[in-house]
């Protein structure tokens, strides 16, 4: 009796371990994810000022510690799944401040279809994304990544978008 009590609760407790370190660590992984982007856009080295699949724009405001520069992408010309967007300064140390994005954190999906907006459904107009600058002109490198309908094509975009406070 000893024996089976024994060999149960041994299959419980790896039971147990098992199924922990299988469940996913949205936190980790989003880490992982977000620091790998900061270090694919720093070591990139092609950029276009445009794409062909939306419209970009940046705008500065200044506040009280500095400038927040917004990043706008919207009039879609396809329709765009599962959008995450990743906008850096080039020599800003990212662990100890956040890197504008989308979609890298969220558990929520972000699609955009051109000519349509059902925020219910999951399909938005547009998407803004904003950042901290110390200086009122700098130049933000930016990532977009999207999937087709069926998530068979992966479209990445390296933008590089001047910005500048026209108070």
């Amino acid at each position: 009796m000893r024996s089976i009590l024994n060999r149960i609760v041994t299959v419980f407790c790896l039971a147990l371990l098992c199924g922990c370190s299988l469940i996913p660590n949205r936190t980790k992984d989003a880490n992982d994810r977000y620091f790998y982007l900061i270090e694919m856009l720093n070591e990139h080295e092609t950029f276009s000022d445009h794409s062909r699949y939306f419209s970009i724009e940046a705008e500065m405001a200044k506040i009280d510690n500095g400038y927040r520069y917004y990043i706008i992408i919207d009039e879609p010309q396809l329709a765009m799944y599962d959008i995450e967007v990743m906008a850096i300064e080039k020599d800003v140390d990212y662990s100890q401040n956040m890197a504008a994005n989308i979609g890298v954190f969220e558990d929520v999906q972000y699609n955009m279809i051109p000519n349509q907006s059902n925020v219910e459904d999951g399909y938005v107009k547009g998407l803004v994304a904003s950042g901290i600058s110390d200086s009122p002109e700098t130049t933000l490198y930016v990532y977009v990544q999207f999937k087709n309908a069926d998530y068979s094509v992966v479209h990445n975009e390296y933008l590089l978008l001047p910005c500048r406070y026209e108070g």
